[in-house]
């Protein structure tokens, strides 16, 4: 399976000699990278459904990630790059956010709990059908951490997010997040947007 990591110019020569490392962040010591698999658009209103169509139809699923995954560098008015990767056994487990809206977040449920828990795990004290069940309000979103064990794991995950009617928009609306370095021999493209 292949991923994708976006970075600026200063850090894509870094990467052309080291591969990618591990950075410090909120998130702790990770590295963080998108899934290369078609995931469509959703809106997350009426006022931009016919942005997310013409997402939907007019981006490839490298540029569909860019969409998503590059904000922070576009908004610091940076060139944009992407390295292209793919993983193997010793990258997991690895840690997958997802957001999911209330509009999806019953299918979501049903979904996941017929997943093999030794494949994928939701990352929180409760539940996720008791964090959904105990939500008060009528529109939320919940930004669901996941620990998938394999790449089989991830697929499946992912799976049951498109089948229940989700799809990206926001800035990091999914993400996997990787503590181990990737050596420049896994990169196998950089991209340049």
């Amino acid at each position: 399976m292949e991923f994708i990591h976006f970075v600026n110019k200063s850090a894509l020569n870094i990467i052309k000699n080291n591969g990618i490392e591990v950075e410090s962040s909120y998130r702790g010591p990770v590295i963080l990278i998108f899934p290369l698999i078609r995931i469509n658009f959703k809106s997350p209103s009426h006022a931009f459904r016919l942005q997310a169509i013409k997402n939907n139809l007019n981006l490839s699923i490298v540029e569909s990630w860019e969409r998503i995954g590059a904000l922070e560098i576009r908004q610091n008015n940076e060139k944009v790059y992407g390295a292209i990767f793919s993983l193997n056994a010793e990258f997991y487990p690895m840690k997958v956010n997802i957001d999911i809206s209330s509009s999806i977040a019953k299918k979501f449920v049903k979904k996941i709990d017929m997943l093999d828990s030794s494949l994928v795990i939701y990352d929180c004290d409760k539940s996720l059908s008791e964090v959904v069940a105990n939500s008060s309000w009528k529109k939320y979103t919940i930004e669901a951490k996941f620990e998938v064990k394999s790449e089989i794991g991830l697929l499946a995950l992912l799976e049951c997010f498109k089948k229940s009617g989700g799809g990206i928009w926001g800035a990091l609306s999914i993400y996997c997040l990787i503590s181990k370095n990737i050596e420049e021999k896994f990169i196998k493209e950089i991209v340049d947007f």
